[in-house]
């Protein structure tokens, strides 16, 4: 791309892991970034027999698979050779949720059904050390992670039910399943999730593959969790090609009451909805030339970031607006497309979130071509550089906290880097 500069990238090898530093043309910003084996972050494998699952998806008809491969298959058209062979089903161990725990703890969800809490690790050379590791349930993908307070999480299970998770206060090693809260099965798998403290008790927002969300009162005493009412919000006119609904972002605009989130749906929607009561402030399409649906969202303050997957060098693939409240909507900034080899036929941003570096306010993608991204956006989004993670290319899932900022990246192997905020 023309308007970023280019970066020069030392890394250090030492077994599997490495630090290394990422360094803008300007010579401005300096990330250090530990690395965690696959072996590692994959540990729950040990915990029980390799196992192929079916998710609700697969349920009602479409293929249980992470969006950025089905958004590939489906741009393979041509007939492929095939053995005489009846293909079953696939378990993939990649990542698809990452959340911070709270300071030095973050939970890793992943497409085989287990959840890793991993320790941040200052020391040089040393990756993030795993405090432990559970498996959901059902086995089936861990899509959402939500940390509750308290020690609590809660998490996706299956098409019908949440999972609770609990640890006594700085004790994850000892985290243990709390429950598995049940609701109507034609909601679908939760998909994302946001925690308000608004509401008496506080409220758990849920996204779900249908295109629903879910509102939940939370009381941390017994860790309960009871289900108050469904929101229908999806698009009558899906823009991606499998009438898909999922909701896949979510971010939380305000948390004081009433509280705000911000939902970006695979169908092309941005709905902005009222906690606790669930009210539909606005929806509109992302792009209504789009391809593909939303694969994340993110709020600071007034801003948004909403990603997708372009499909061809005239589409793109990192939105930028700005949300007004009177009335409520959204009014676009900027557009760009994040890609590296132009000759590829689609460019999936599988996260987008904002951040912060020595030099203030930025923002970090993650896209398919296992490369990470980083830039800040003001009247327009401004492109500070990329770096090659060096993991299987379809994407890393992200997670960013402050005092000080810090930012993992999750596919197979996990990342962590030092941002250089206070």
């Amino acid at each position: 791309m023309s308007d970023r500069p280019s970066l020069q990238v030392k890394r250090r090898s030492f077994l599997r892991g490495g630090i290394g530093v990422l360094t803008a043309g300007t010579g401005a910003t300096l990330i250090p970034s530990e690395h965690a084996s696959a072996a590692a972050a994959s540990a729950a494998k040990l915990l029980r027999p390799h196992k192929v699952v079916a998710s609700a998806r697969q349920a009602q008809g479409t293929p249980p698979v992470p969006p950025v491969i089905r958004s590939r298959q489906a741009l393979n058209t041509a007939q492929q050779a095939t053995l005489p062979l009846t293909q079953g089903g696939t378990t993939y161990d990649m990542a698809q949720e990452v959340s911070w725990l709270d300071g030095s703890h973050f939970a890793v969800g992943r497409w085989d059904g287990s959840m890793s809490i991993f320790a941040y690790e200052n020391a040089q050379f040393v990756g993030p050390l795993m405090s432990t590791v559970v498996n959901t349930p059902s086995d089936e993908g861990v899509q959402m992670i939500t940390p509750l307070g308290g020690g609590a999480i809660a998490t996706s299970n299956d098409n019908g039910s949440l999972a609770i998770w609990a640890a006594p206060p700085n004790r994850w090693s000892q985290l243990r399943l709390g429950g598995h809260p049940a609701y109507d099965s034609s909601l679908g798998v939760a998909t994302n999730g946001a925690w308000l403290p608004v509401g008496n008790p506080s409220t758990l927002v849920v996204g779900h593959d249908s295109g629903y969300l879910s509102l939940w009162s939370y009381n941390p005493t017994g860790f309960r969790l009871s289900f108050n009412k469904s929101v229908n919000l999806q698009n009558p006119n899906p823009v991606n090609p499998f009438n898909s609904h999922v909701l896949y972002g979510m971010a939380i605009l305000s948390s004081r009451s009433p509280g705000v989130v911000v939902v970006g749906s695979d169908d092309g929607y941005v709905s902005i909805v009222a906690v606790p009561s669930g009210a539909i402030l606005s929806q509109t399409v992302f792009n209504k030339a789009a391809q593909r649906g939303i694969n994340s969202v993110s709020t600071l303050g007034n801003k948004l970031l909403v990603s997708n997957c372009s499909v061809g060098l005239a589409d793109y693939n990192l939105w930028y607006y700005s949300i007004q409240t009177s009335p409520w909507g959204i009014t676009l900034l900027d557009k760009k497309n994040l890609i590296v080899n132009m000759q590829l036929p689609q460019a999936f941003n599988f996260d987008a979130i904002w951040g912060s570096y020595s030099g203030g306010p930025c923002w970090f993608a993650s896209t398919e071509e296992g490369v990470l991204w980083m830039g800040t956006a003001d009247t327009h989004i401004n492109v500070i550089g990329e770096q090659n993670l060096g993991d299987r290319a379809v994407g890393a899932a992200l997670a960013y906290t402050s005092s000080p900022g810090r930012l993992v990246s999750v596919m197979d192997d996990l990342e962590q880097f030092a941002t250089g905020a206070p």
